[in-house]
């Protein structure tokens, strides 16, 4: 098998700052994990995080539109589906024409093992972009074929007003060394099990993507209880909270969904409808670590937000910001009004060790309905 050389971010950013490249936004991935930390660091690219891939298209046009320049947009795979409405309905070239620079990860490379959530985009990924009429290349790890292949892009662009896309392999980019500052004394995983502590065993938990799903995966196993009240999501970012509505309203089980900033971030609009419908035994915990600890740590947008004001301006009954285990062990799930958001504060941090679910996709989701029905 061949052996994957890799890049050096600080290669990465030379050629794009060379090539005339001075504007990048998007959503984070494990692939871009150091390439984001170093650009963060040095600074010498004006880098915007986004909240979804639709909003990072929609960031990449206007700063296309205001300055004539050409964007760099990075997203995992799996964003393309958040952002083919953009790329279709926005910088088409049947449409406004924007050109655009699109960095993809590709997770789930066919012959390559990955998480289930990744496997068919995996799949896809070239198809799509095909379909998309958006034309590609996968990147090189030697530094002169790079050139060569944003050269290339450069010439479409001269040619067409339309998005071009760099396809970049796992393991492609050279880990750079960072530390992670502890502000907190709460991890994910101790509220987590705080929280289980609490339930009687009769409520029905959602847990978002990444490794909120695996803590809590864990904390089962270590408890020695059963999965079949937990939905451990997979992919699908964002959208643990309205498929916890989903349940609420269609069942009698007490509900609790544990989210995550980056997650309730990237779809908002799911609060407004939870609070319009008024779901009762609804309780929404969010894990605030101002990051997105499961692709690397990137930075999120939470620190601007009043999560408080946030939640009760949106319906919400109740809405408490929690910043220590004390805190978290006073309170009492069964007297917050419903439906309830519990806004935790904590670090950026997990077990180096921390596995992942062993049941299917399929067999959780199995498990979850009979739970539901007793």
């Amino acid at each position: 098998m061949a052996i994957i050389k890799m890049i050096k971010s600080a290669q990465l950013v030379k050629i794009f700052k060379k090539n005339g490249f001075g504007f990048i936004t998007g959503v984070p991935c494990s692939i871009f994990k150091d390439f984001l930390v170093y650009l963060n660091q040095v600074g010498k690219i004006r880098h915007i995080p986004a909240t979804s891939e639709g909003e990072a298209c929609a960031l990449g046009t206007g700063y296309h539109l205001s300055t004539g320049k050409i964007p760099l947009i990075y997203m995992q795979n799996s964003g393309l589906g958040n952002a083919v409405n953009p790329l279709t309905s926005l910088l088409d070239k049947e449409v406004y024409g924007i050109p655009a620079l699109l960095l993809v990860s590709w997770r789930g490379e066919p012959g390559k093992t990955d998480e289930p959530e990744h496997i068919k985009m995996g799949k896809i990924t070239t198809k799509m972009l095909a379909l998309l009429g958006i034309p590609y290349l996968i990147v090189s790890e030697k530094e002169s074929q790079i050139e060569e292949q944003i050269n290339k892009a450069k010439q479409y662009f001269e040619r067409n007003s339309s998005p071009f896309a760099l396809i970049f392999k796992n393991g492609i980019i050279e880990p750079e060394h960072s530390d992670r500052k502890k502000t907190l004394g709460l991890t994910r995983e101790e509220a987590i099990k705080a929280i289980i502590d609490k339930l009687k065993g009769n409520e029905a938990v959602v847990s978002t993507t990444g490794k909120t799903s695996r803590e809590l995966f864990e904390c089962r196993e270590n408890k020695k209880q059963g999965h079949q009240p937990d939905f451990y999501m997979v992919g699908s970012m964002g959208s643990s909270s309205a498929l916890s509505l989903g349940v609420a309203l269609n069942s009698r089980k007490k509900v609790l969904v544990i989210d995550g900033d980056g997650s309730v971030l990237m779809k908002m609009g799911n609060l407004a409808t939870i609070g319009q419908c008024q779901p009762k035994k609804f309780i929404h915990i969010v894990m605030d670590n101002s990051g997105y600890e499961s692709t690397g740590g990137q930075p999120s947008s939470s620190s601007v937000v009043d999560w408080e004001k946030l939640f009760l301006s949106l319906g919400y009954k109740k809405a408490v910001v929690i910043k220590s285990k004390k805190e978290l062990d006073k309170l009492n799930f069964d007297k917050i009004k419903s439906p309830a958001a519990i806004i935790i504060k904590c670090n950026q941090e997990s077990r180096k060790d921390l596995g992942r679910p062993t049941l299917t996709p399929v067999q959780v989701k199995e498990n979850f309905m009979k739970f539901l029905s007793d």
